[in-house]
């Protein structure tokens, strides 16, 4: 079907004003009085403050206050919390009198300038009483820190189970049981957390401004924690650079709120680097076994599964993250039976938070390198174990009971392995055997589109036509930075046939937008997109009502198209003069409001292939070649598709082979960049993208989602050429050059 903006390129709705430094980032922002906040963090992994002395830095001209945990609330809160009624664990406070980790806030001193607030908290005096610590799940699960909450350290979630496995090491002809083990990864935005947070006593009104991905859970959150009436907290989501999940989790905005509410002036919190590597959230760190269960042809007969999850200081999201690990074992492959068992395990280190993909990536880490040993034990290619075991069109996901759907996983095999040269490459690695080996990876990747059946999903749209004929949509959006605003433009510029530049279209704001519940698990463009497509298709059954009545034409005789009103052949109105007369004639505005709740969860997958090469000497891995194979539904906006799957390929990669947020004997986090090692784009081939593009029955236009499917397959298929190259079976990621030549070492002698 050819459409005139779907499946387009646009540059995102910001573009200009980032390219010459126009757009304000929070970070960006001064407000009259503002108030400047400097962090106080724990220096202990495990300890209770005995007491505070603020004399010496309440003396410095320009300081206002030292908040620390003896003079402010002693009330809870779970910075993963989304929706009001949620059931969480309540840990933590705005400032902790039991620190559990470095990087634990303690107090936080306000000040005219962020250099005085820094000053000044150099001269608070803190006396600690140090208590044993754990840090790792090993230690945790010995006992070590039993007593560090009431409800104690290890939190094991509910076992899920499909079939039944008992019995099949006995039926089955190959059992498989692999390990892996994942270590801490942080962000990296390029924007740190940051918000600003003002307080009118003379209206009660709290106002936030933050680069979250939920505008309506800060407000429950913050609303929950200073006792205040949601409609007097006001949250206002900023442009963002960049969050891949560590922005949904609520940590500077209960701070600046609380602070704000206090002192009745605004008040800045900005973390620098070294501030979000030890004390926002970073990706948790799991160890977990596998064992798969084949017949002789190859048929996945079951899975049995067991993941600790190492959930940092507090249990935050960890909890529902090993809960929701527990449905991607499903999403790529039939698995007839299954038995998962995980839990959350506290330890003295960094939070563990939400991290893009929530869960997919891990799982598809241990299950596509068990599926790769399986393949090496059965003795088939990597590629027709899974063609064999990947989901057809019509079948059904066992784990939450929806439709597949027109899955194309089988096709993105078979394209891919033809693009790729699949059977060539695999043959001509084996020629290198010397220092330098070669080796070919292919990893299957699946996400969700939404929360259903998980949770119920559902989103709001407002359409409404001013005079001239412009349109203003109002939603609420959360757009990363990768172009979400200028996606919805092109699904209302498509269905009402108009052009972008007519649209306003802004992001979230709770004084404003409707009840939404954030941007996270895929959500955005499948769910509210499609509220937004039904919103246009509403919008135009009112169009064509009011222009019956004020023309006097029956509405069966019009339709509406191209952007004008058309009695069968003959254009007799434009948008624009609907849009007038609606008011001067009709006395009201022409607009709707449409409600849309998801019901469909289908299948959305990336295969992704890789070539790579080991020098056995050093350890480094050069990446020779990449293709990334996406069943993406529909493109909306195909530029920006492929630069988000070109960067989650960087991404991956580097989770794959050096990213690492390493933990002294002390407790103490690597906290700058010169430790924490990332990928460049100089590290890296052209990244190769083919999508297919067979339209979803619910998405708008057929569109499926994007955003985290896309980093879901890449670090598996960079440990699968690893393996391949050295013929191992390593999974403990990353494969750092040190793991790599320890391996080594150990296969020569």
């Amino acid at each position: 079907m050819s459409y005139r903006f779907i499946g387009k390129s646009n540059p995102i709705h910001d573009a200009y004003g980032k390219v010459t430094g126009c757009t304000k980032y929070a970070g960006d922002m001064v407000l009259p009085g503002m108030v400047y906040c400097e962090m106080i963090f724990s220096p202990y992994p495990n300890a209770n403050v005995i007491n505070v002395d603020v004399q010496d830095a309440l003396k410095l001209p320009g300081v206002i206050k030292v908040f620390y945990c003896f003079n402010t609330s002693t009330k809870m809160f779970n910075r993963f919390k989304t929706v009001s009624g949620q059931q969480v664990y309540e840990q933590e406070r705005v400032f902790n009198q039991h620190v559990r980790f470095v990087g634990d806030r303690v107090a936080a001193v306000a000040a005219t300038s962020p250099e005085i607030a820094k000053q000044a908290a150099k001269l608070v005096r803190i006396e600690y009483e140090e208590l044993p610590f754990s840090l790792s799940i090993q230690k945790t699960l010995e006992g070590m820190i039993d007593d560090i909450f009431e409800d104690g350290a290890v939190y094991e979630a509910p076992e899920v189970t499909i079939g039944d496995v008992q019995g099949l090491d006995k039926t089955a002809s190959a059992a498989i049981t692999t390990h892996t083990e994942l270590k801490r990864i942080t962000h990296v935005t390029m924007e740190t957390h940051c918000c600003i947070a003002d307080y009118k006593k003379e209206t009660g009104i709290l106002t936030i401004q933050s680069p979250t991905q939920s505008v309506f859970s800060v407000r429950m959150i913050v609303g929950d924690l200073l006792d205040m009436p949601y409609h007097k907290v006001r949250v206002i989501k900023t442009t963002m650079g960049g969050s891949f999940g560590s922005k949904q989790e609520w940590i500077t905005e209960p701070v600046a709120a609380y602070m704000a509410k206090d002192l009745a002036r605004p008040v800045k919190v900005v973390y620098d680097r070294r501030s979000e590597q030890i004390s926002t959230v970073s990706r948790c760190p799991m160890s977990a076994d596998i064992t798969s269960f084949f017949s002789s042809d190859g048929t996945l007969l079951g899975i049995k599964a067991d993941a600790s999850l190492d959930a940092g200081g507090y249990v935050g999201s960890t909890y529902d993250y090993a809960l929701a690990m527990s449905y991607k074992f499903t999403r790529s492959y039939r698995v007839p039976n299954l038995q998962f068992s995980s839990r959350a395990v506290i330890t003295n280190t960094p939070v563990s938070g939400a991290y893009r993909g929530w869960t997919s990536p891990e799982e598809t880490v241990l299950l596509e390198h068990n599926v790769n040993m399986a393949a090496r034990k059965l003795g088939m290619d990597p590629i027709d174990i899974r063609i064999k075991n990947a989901y057809a069109e019509g079948d059904i996901d066992l784990r939450i009971g929806v439709p597949i759907e027109n899955t194309q996983i089988v096709r993105a095999l078979k394209e891919g392995r033809a693009l790729f040269n699949w059977d060539q490459k695999k043959k001509d690695c084996k020629m290198y055997s010397g220092r330098y080996r070669r080796g070919v990876g292919v990893a299957c990747g699946s996400h969700v589109n939404g929360y259903y059946p998980r949770k119920q999903d559902f989103g709001t749209a407002e359409l409404s036509v001013n005079e001239d004929g412009s349109l203003h949509i109002n939603m609420t959006l959360h757009d990363h930075g990768c172009g979400s605003v200028t996606a919805f433009k092109m699904i209302a510029a498509e269905s009402l046939g108009i052009d972008m530049s007519c649209i306003l279209l802004g992001e979230g704001d709770t004084a404003v937008t409707p009840f939404d519940m954030g941007c996270f698990s895929s959500r955005s463009v499948y769910v509210l997109g499609r509220t937004l497509l039904n919103a246009c298709a509403e919008l135009k059954e009112e169009i064509i009502q009011n222009a019956s009545l004020i023309y006097g034409i029956p509405k069966e005789r019009l339709s509406y198209k191209n952007g004008s009103v058309w009695e069968e052949e003959k254009q007799i109105a434009s948008l624009k003069d609907i849009g007038q007369k609606s008011i001067l004639t009709l006395q009201k505005q022409l607009r709707t409001s449409t409600h849309y709740t998801n019901t469909t969860n289908p299948g959305v997958h990336g295969v992704h292939f890789a070539e790579i090469e080991v020098d056995t000497y050093t350890g480094f891995v050069k990446i020779l070649d990449y293709l990334a194979v996406h069943d993406i539904g529909q493109t909306i906006n195909r530029k920006m598709c492929i630069a988000q799957i070109q960067g989650a390929v960087m991404m991956g990669i580097g989770t794959a082979l050096q990213e690492k947020l390493a933990i002294n004997s002390h407790g103490v986090p690597k906290s700058s960049l010169k430790d924490y090692h990332l990928l460049t784009s100089c590290d890296l081939p052209p990244i190769r993208v083919h999508l297919i593009e067979e339209h979803s029955k619910n998405g708008p236009y057929g569109a499926k989602s994007v955003g985290e499917v896309s980093y879901v397959p890449v670090t598996a298929a960079i440990v699968g050429a690893v393996n391949d190259a050295l013929e191992s079976d390593l999974c403990s990621i990353p494969l750092d050059p040190e793991t790599i030549i320890e391996h080594v070492n150990t296969m020569e002698k």
